[in-house]
C-alpha cells in the first residue's frame, strides 16, 4: 500500500495525497519545499524538503552530499480546453503544415512553441491526463525547417532566374517613364 500524506497550506490541509502528488505539486510550483507535510501515520509536521523519499532520486556526490535533479516545470491537464491555445497538438500542426507550404513564419512560430513547451494531445494517459508529443518530434520540424529553407530558396532562385530579364526590361520601362514624367514636369514648370 503506497503511503497518503498531508500539506498544510496556510490554513487548509489538502490531502491525502500520494508521493507522486507531491513531485508534481513540487514541480508545478503548487507547494515549496519550506512547506509542511506529514505522513497519515505520522503526528508531526515538517518540511517537504525533509521527505527522504521525494528525494530518492538523487545522486550522492563526495562528503555525503545528495544533489538533486533538475526539475522541468511541466503542467499536467485533463482537460484539452484548458491548455494554453500554443501549446495544443492541432494548433501546432496547422502551423507547421502552412508553414511548411506557404508562409514560412508560421513554421518557425510552431517550432518555437515545440522546443520550449510540451505539446499536448487531445488523447490522455490511463490516469486521465493528456499526453504529450514525444521528443523525437522535434527532431522532425528541425528537418522539415532545413527543407522548407532549402525550398524556399531554391523557389527564389528559380523566379529570379526565369523573371530576370522581364525585371530588366521592366525597370527600363519604368526609367523611361520617369524621364517622361520629369519631362512634363519640367514643360509645365516653364510656362
Amino acid at each position: 500500500m503506497h503511503a497518503s500524506y498531508y500539506i498544510a497550506k496556510g490554513q487548509k490541509t489538502l490531502g491525502p495525497c500520494s508521493k507522486d502528488d507531491l513531485r508534481n505539486f513540487l514541480a508545478y510550483g503548487s507547494i515549496r519545499d519550506s512547506d509542511l507535510v506529514k505522513r497519515a501515520d505520522e503526528e508531526q509536521w515538517r518540511p517537504v524538503s525533509s521527505l527522504l523519499e521525494l528525494h530518492a532520486n538523487g545522486q550522492v556526490v563526495a562528503d555525503g552530499l545528495t544533489v538533486l535533479p533538475t526539475r522541468r516545470r511541466v503542467a499536467r491537464y485533463r482537460d484539452y480546453n484548458r491548455v494554453p491555445y500554443n501549446q495544443r497538438g492541432g494548433t501546432v500542426t496547422r502551423r507547421m503544415i502552412m508553414g511548411f507550404l506557404f508562409l514560412p513564419p508560421l513554421l518557425w512560430w510552431a517550432a518555437v512553441a515545440l522546443y520550449t513547451d510540451h505539446i499536448f494531445r487531445q488523447k490522455k494517459d490511463e490516469n486521465g491526463y493528456l499526453l504529450v508529443w514525444g521528443r523525437w518530434v522535434e527532431v522532425l520540424v528541425t528537418i522539415l525547417i532545413i527543407v522548407n529553407v532549402i525550398a524556399w530558396w531554391m523557389a527564389i532562385t528559380y523566379a529570379s532566374w526565369i523573371l530576370g530579364p522581364g525585371l530588366a526590361e521592366l525597370m527600363k520601362g519604368m526609367g523611361e517613364a520617369v524621364d517622361v514624367v520629369k519631362g512634363l514636369l519640367n514643360d509645365t514648370s516653364m510656362k
